[in-house]
């Protein structure tokens, strides 16, 4: 077996140890370990498993694997608000609200087969067997890397027209896709780490925002006494996260590559989104 062959099958097995400890934490979740850990490192690996199916071209089984995650993001929002008022010194009676939606969520999904339906669409749609030329990644990251330059110069664009909480969350998604994909390629030659930096820092960002955007809305909804906290933080997160726009046109270049030149770029296309971004942070 040729270097490039055996590096072909080493992409398939860790395919298959992502898709594997995705199938121990739906066990585990159905077994009643109740932990927000385990619900984190189930929604983890299948975004590892959707980004590694767009990179190899299997569109429908990325949707399908997509779906799983969204099924789980009330839980997991709520787990993460739970932890985020302890962190407050938030009332025992928030607290205990927050609880009580957990289990009501639980019972939801469990009534549903919530977690049945996940693990078989996982088991049989998670996987795709890497293509079989040996340089499949290299040509494929570099016409990805050259399209999604193209789709946040668009996902900036609709930040810079309408900077609502929508945009910001589209854009977090695109930003994490794109660094799930280049992680796949960190032992490569042709890896760009430093773009991979940057986009999780970036991703952090825009997730605490729409966390926090999230907090706000089950307090307003649930009259949760630590409202008023919660705004003060959604707001801090929100001026943050208006930033990133401004600091990810900059690079955009750089993750398409220095020698490449954007997919349909007119030749002011990422300086000219600049002021608008200016104006959407000052807002």
């Amino acid at each position: 077996m040729s270097a490039l062959q055996m590096d072909s099958k080493l992409q398939d097995d860790r395919a298959a140890r992502y898709q594997m400890v995705a199938l121990n934490a739906l066990a585990s979740l159905s077994s009643g370990d109740l932990r927000p850990q385990t619900l984190h490192r189930l929604r983890t690996h299948l975004r590892r498993l959707q980004a590694y199916l767009e990179l190899v071209g299997e569109n429908k089984n990325t949707k399908i694997i997509s779906k799983c995650v969204s099924r789980l993001s009330q839980l997991r929002t709520l787990h993460a608000c739970e932890q985020y008022l302890a962190r407050l010194g938030a009332p025992e009676s928030d607290l205990w609200t927050i609880r009580d939606r957990i289990r009501t969520t639980l019972a939801t999904l469990e009534r549903k087969d919530a977690f049945w339906k996940i693990e078989h669409n996982v088991h049989w749609h998670s996987l795709s067997a890497a293509p079989a030329d040996p340089d499949w990644m290299a040509a494929r990251l570099q016409t990805l890397r050259r399209a999604h330059a193209h789709t946040l110069q668009g996902l900036i664009a609709k930040v810079v027209a309408n900077p609502r909480r929508k945009s910001l969350h589209a854009l977090r998604l695109r930003i994490k896709s794109i660094r799930y994909q280049e992680e796949w390629a960190l032992d490569q030659p042709y890896a760009r780490p430093e773009i991979v930096t940057r986009l999780k820092r970036m991703q952090s960002v825009l997730g605490r925002y729409e966390d926090r955007a999230q907090f706000r809305k089950l307090a307003r909804a649930l009259d949760l006494e630590s409202y008023p906290k919660i705004v003060k933080g959604w707001q801090r997160a929100r001026r943050r996260a208006l930033t990133i726009p401004h600091e990810l046109t900059g690079r955009i270049e750089d993750l398409a590559g220095r020698r490449l030149r954007l997919v349909g770029q007119e030749p002011q296309a990422a300086s000219a989104l600049l002021p608008g971004v200016r104006r959407a942070v000052g807002r």
